[in-house]
């Protein structure tokens, strides 16, 4: 029995070899497809500035109970890109991107105790998700500079939170993260659908990176809920001007 076993293994060792030799040499004959230079796929993470337009009835509302300056819409903004290109001068494009800003506005017709307008805060969080497409016009291959523009659409949800202070309490986990509390608070989340233009440069370094600056004008409106029900248009849109990297892979 042992016999059999070892002439059956012997066998199948002979025939695997025989198999990896055959398909070796018939590999040789076969032509090599080499993939095109302009199709490749890339990856952008960016950071920069996004200031809002706050033209609806929720920012008129806010800027005429709080002493909040049009120059306080400006908040951070970061994200990143996977672009897929289909041939030398178009490409489609995946995106998220987050939107963080928080505004210190006092009251303008309510004092403190002490006789001081009242402390008052907004936060605003968003984040998008979006597909879009790419136009290369002078090509993605062997240029110092490669311009591109596009357009695309695609979902915005976030929240808004608006309350007098906020302090930290004692209830506070086994890492030592505290609960905040607001006082005076309102919240409202949103989602809703929008879309966007983008024009940007790539500087490349090499082969495999670049430099990437770019601008985007997003278009966006959302209803609020809740507390904020008799102003509850809140307008997204605005511009951003973002820097970062590319790697191509």
């Amino acid at each position: 029995m042992r016999l059999q076993i070892q002439k059956l293994l012997l066998a199948m060792a002979i025939f695997g070899m025989a198999t990896a030799a055959f398909a070796q040499e018939d590999s040789q004959d076969l032509p090599i497809v080499r993939q095109s230079p302009s199709r490749f796929n890339e990856m952008h993470l960016w950071a920069g500035l996004q200031t809002l337009n706050a033209k609806s009835d929720f920012w008129d509302d806010n800027f005429e109970n709080f002493k909040a300056s049009r120059g306080q819409r400006t908040g951070f903004t970061f994200g990143g890109d996977y672009i897929h290109h289909l041939d030398l001068h178009n490409a489609i494009m995946l995106s998220g991107g987050f939107y963080v800003n928080t505004i210190n506005e006092p009251a303008r017709n309510v004092l403190d105790r002490h006789g001081n307008p009242l402390e008052h805060h907004l936060n605003l969080d968003t984040f998008s998700l979006t597909a879009g497409y790419l136009l290369y016009p002078a090509g993605t291959l062997k240029k110092p500079v490669i311009p591109y523009l596009g357009a695309g659409a695609g979902l915005y949800a976030g929240g808004l939170r608006s309350y007098r202070r906020s302090f930290t309490t004692d209830d506070c986990d086994e890492d030592n993260n505290c609960t905040t509390k607001y006082i005076d608070s309102h919240d409202s989340s949103f989602l809703t659908f929008g879309y966007f233009a983008v024009a940007g440069l790539e500087v490349p370094v090499s082969s495999h990176a670049a430099l990437v600056l770019e601008g985007r004008y997003t278009v966006a409106h959302a209803n609020l809920g809740g507390d904020f029900a008799a102003n509850s248009h809140l307008d997204l849109s605005g511009e951003q001007y973002l820097a970062g990297m590319a790697a191509r892979f």
